[in-house]
């Protein structure tokens, strides 16, 4: 297989890129802000400069690619959660900017050069849904400018945590949506949204202090139910095998989460299900970028 992926440079994605490396078989081309120290000694993969705060930059990522080929996996891994308000180069609330909006553009601008049955896979997070009851502020939307510009959002949490956190898991939900939305437009696809679960010690939290990243990594799972905690082996991977195995070669729009029994098809939200907020949300990004 020949696989683009993001957010392969650190925790579950670093593993499932190199499980994905160590088949031997397949080619990667992974995109990094920082190529120097990114999956360093593997033949078989091939890193991208790339900055998702930065859609200009994901412009470059993708005319860097070879197009001699078609891609058969489309793996838009990476994300971020920001501990104060950040704008993208564009001047786009980072979060949404990173999470959302520069892998729809990733995708828009590589649709077209993946093959036949490709696999698209997002991933998301429980976050996105309330009733998971995570310790992250969970979404009241999913209107594209409002997540670009919060300052014109009247719904917004009154303190600046609290926007954050619903600023990443609104992210999240436009992840599925962008899902939907895509298994729509193309069917031929195998697309699916993807929720490792809660897992310690990624790069998620890079923005917060070290020391409340170690706190959190032990106080959040006490809040949540007790298989929605994974690890970064575990999680990645299962994210490697919705790349590569059979079982996962013809999902169409489904959401894959990680329990304690293994990675199932769930139901995401209500609000994550719905085709028309879907639809506008795709069209408003598409004004966006």
């Amino acid at each position: 297989m020949r696989i683009v992926m993001s957010g392969a440079t650190g925790g579950f994605g670093e593993i499932a890129a190199l499980s994905l490396a160590k088949q031997g078989s397949h080619q990667l081309y992974v995109g990094a802000r920082n190529i120097a120290t990114a999956l360093p000694g593997k033949s078989n993969v091939t890193v991208v400069p790339l900055d998702l705060a930065d859609l200009n930059s994901v412009r470059d990522f993708c005319s860097a690619l070879p197009d001699d080929e078609p891609i058969d996996a489309l793996v838009l891994n990476a994300g971020v959660q920001l501990s104060k308000p950040q704008k993208s180069a564009q001047g786009y609330e980072l979060t949404f900017a990173v999470n959302h909006l520069a892998h729809f553009l990733m995708l828009t601008l590589l649709e077209g050069r993946l093959a036949k049955n490709a696999r698209v896979i997002v991933t998301s997070s429980g976050t996105h849904d309330p009733a998971e009851k995570t310790p992250v502020t969970p979404p009241d939307h999913a209107n594209a400018h409002m997540l670009a510009y919060p300052e014109k959002d009247k719904t917004l949490p009154k303190g600046v945590r609290s926007r954050n956190m619903r600023a990443y898991s609104s992210s999240k939900l436009c992840n599925i949506l962008m899902v939907k939305a895509l298994t729509r437009r193309r069917p031929d696809l195998a697309a699916m949204a993807y929720d490792p679960g809660f897992v310690p010690g990624t790069g998620l939290m890079r923005e917060h202090p070290r020391f409340l990243v170690a706190i959190l990594g032990k106080i959040i799972p006490l809040f949540m139910a007790r298989d929605r905690t994974s690890n970064k082996e575990r999680s990645g991977d299962y994210l490697a095998k919705l790349v590569t195995e059979d079982a996962y070669g013809h999902i169409k729009g489904t959401y894959w989460a990680v329990r304690d029994t293994g990675l199932e098809d769930i139901c995401p939200s209500s609000l994550a299900c719905d085709d028309a907020v879907a639809d506008a949300l795709w069209e408003d990004s598409l004004q966006l970028i």
